[in-house]
């Protein structure tokens, strides 16, 4: 590896570790929300149905927006290290590194966001509902997401299969999952029932799709903690 100074600066053990952990603590969270969306109360017609969905408990609403806002932070820890890991290899490439780092950060603060009006929709209405289906945030959280998604995986795995800041795998799967999110822009066009697989805000298009990614993320974090020790080790080589 070449070890120039301007094609290689120093990251610090301490925030490579920060940034690998960040990942893997978001993806817990993250699957410690994605069963809430499955768990609801049984709901027959005529008091549910495809415009109301199923309704539900304020609780329930406000503890998987809170996992959710949980898993988002430390997701956005990650994507801010993104550009740092990938400069700390090979410097040439920073520019990638940054695009995926901001495209991460951007799919982050759209979440969020969705998922705060869902919140707080709920908070604020006197009878129980289902934030999936009666608030209109299902481009947020469906095909923007996707799109950013997509921007990061490619950027990303692009980035860490020439630098080699992470190893191969990392660079080839982040360019499935980005497949798989563009797989999901079109659930635009699909309608806003959430039971539905392919919905704009459907159960695959959106909870599954994005399960699969927390779960890669937090592989992810788990090859940065690897790397750094590699790295350690074969400078005392």
């Amino acid at each position: 590896m070449n070890t120039s100074w301007h094609t290689q600066i120093q990251l610090p053990d301490t925030a490579r570790r920060w940034i690998g952990l960040a990942a893997v603590l978001g993806a817990v969270f993250a699957m410690a929300e994605l069963p809430l969306y499955f768990v609801v109360p049984a709901c027959d017609p005529p008091a549910c149905g495809v415009e109301t969905g199923s309704l539900m408990p304020d609780w329930l609403i406000l503890t998987r927006t809170l996992f959710n806002f949980l898993a988002l932070t430390m997701f956005l820890v990650f994507m801010t290290g993104v550009r740092f890991l990938i400069t700390r290899a090979d410097a040439r490439f920073e520019w990638f590194g940054a695009v995926a780092g901001v495209a991460g950060v951007a799919w982050t603060i759209v979440d969020m966001v969705a998922k705060g009006i869902e919140g707080s929709s709920a908070i604020k209405a006197v009878e129980e509902i289902d934030p999936t289906r009666t608030v209109p945030t299902y481009l947020l959280y469906g095909a923007i997401t996707h799109l950013m998604l997509v921007v990061f995986g490619v950027a990303f795995g692009y980035a860490v299969l020439r630098s080699r800041a992470l190893p191969g795998w990392v660079g080839w799967s982040s360019f499935a999952v980005a497949a798989l999110h563009l797989a999901g822009v079109p659930s635009m066009f699909f309608g806003f029932n959430s039971s539905e697989f392919y919905a704009s805000n459907g159960w695959g298009a959106v909870a599954m799709f994005n399960g699969i990614a927390a779960t890669w993320l937090a592989a992810v974090g788990i090859a940065t903690l690897r790397r750094r020790t590699s790295l350690r080790s074969a400078a005392h080589a």
